[in-house]
């Protein structure tokens, strides 16, 4: 299986037609959040078709851009398939979801439009999906935030991944984790034997194919 991933588009329709134009082969497409910038509906829409124009099974989760209030139902209205607290078997690959990010300030969590959570929120849910996909041979986690320290370096040098999401990853060991987020530390990691995948900021061009069959490779698309 070959997977295109993406992340933060931030409503830069022009850059989905650029990549969808280079006819990149792939059999599903992942997309690790931010496609919107806090966008209404009617903006949302066309890039949330655009997207979904790629052909093969698109998963998405939301990222802290994407409207919490309206998102879920403009993605499922153009075809899109959100795994945010879901899973999803594709062929012998098994996928699971949990999107936005942790906010630091609890206050923020009750903010009915921004998908915020909390750490030990993040891993007990991405527990509890785990089981739903066990049993295939490759499992894939799509997350906004990558995991604490691991390509979650901001520009002022602090760290800005999710301690939950990091304590699951190495109790679970999954195959492959694809995230976004953090735009400037794009790039693959490990944690254990789990590589991790910041596809980068899709708004500046930057993507990347990962090809599951035999040992994981990552392929990218540069600007």
């Amino acid at each position: 299986m070959r997977i295109l991933a993406m992340a933060d588009l931030h409503g830069s329709t022009e850059r989905l037609r650029l990549l969808k134009g280079a006819d990149v082969d792939v059999d599903v497409v992942a997309f690790c959040g931010d496609l919107h910038n806090l966008d209404p509906p009617d903006r949302m829409r066309p890039v949330a078709e655009a997207l979904a124009a790629f052909g093969p099974p698109v998963l998405i989760v939301p990222g802290n851009m994407d409207p919490k209030e309206t998102a879920p139902k403009v993605w499922k209205e153009a075809g899109l398939l959100m795994v945010h607290r879901d899973f999803r078997v594709l062929g012998n690959c098994g996928f699971i979801g949990f999107g936005g990010m942790v906010a630091r300030d609890e206050r923020r969590l009750s903010d009915p439009n921004r998908f915020y959570s909390s750490d030990e929120d993040v891993y007990r849910s991405l527990t509890r999906l785990w089981g739903r996909i066990s049993g295939s041979s490759r499992r894939v986690l799509l997350t906004h935030q990558p995991p604490r320290g691991t390509r979650d370096l901001i520009y002022n040098g602090e760290r800005g991944g999710s301690a939950g999401l990091r304590r699951f990853v190495e109790e679970a060991v999954p195959d492959l984790l694809l995230c976004g987020h953090i735009h400037e530390d794009w790039g693959e990691g490990w944690i254990g034997s789990t590589r991790v995948v910041n596809v980068g900021e899709l708004r500046k061009g930057r993507a990347a194919v990962i090809d599951l069959e035999g040992e994981i490779s990552v392929e990218w698309i540069e600007p």
